[in-house]
């Protein structure tokens, strides 16, 4: 029996994460348009009916593509979650500036836990 390494997709779905990939990229770009052109969106292969995009930005304009507390990011991703959902597929849209760096504290991005001092 063949194995296939990625499951196959319905030509419906193959358009939306083109359309998905287009939208960040478009969204992404209007957000910085300085650096516009050194904006790259890569997707992964769906898998179990997640759509993965990874959307790397020049350092100088991560900020202002993710926004205050993330609220511009998270726009992005509810704009595109919707245009994914009409083909059945759910995404995942992670914004990086290209250096791998290690992450500080735990899952919630605190280190040691403690509120306070002392």
């Amino acid at each position: 029996m063949p194995a296939t390494s990625e499951p196959s997709i319905s030509p419906t779905q193959g358009l939306a994460i083109e359309r998905a990939s287009s939208l960040v990229l478009y969204l992404t770009r209007s957000l910085a348009p300085e650096v516009a052109e050194r904006v790259v969106v890569r997707h992964e292969p769906v898998r179990d009916g997640e759509l993965s995009l990874s959307v790397t930005v020049p350092t100088e304009a991560l900020g202002r593509v993710i926004g205050r507390g993330g609220r511009t990011a998270t726009a992005v991703r509810t704009v595109v979650a919707a245009l994914a959902q009409r083909s059945g597929l759910s995404t995942r849209v992670s914004f990086s500036d290209g250096h791998d760096r290690p992450r500080r504290g735990g899952p919630r991005g605190r280190s040691g836990g403690r509120r306070g001092r002392g």
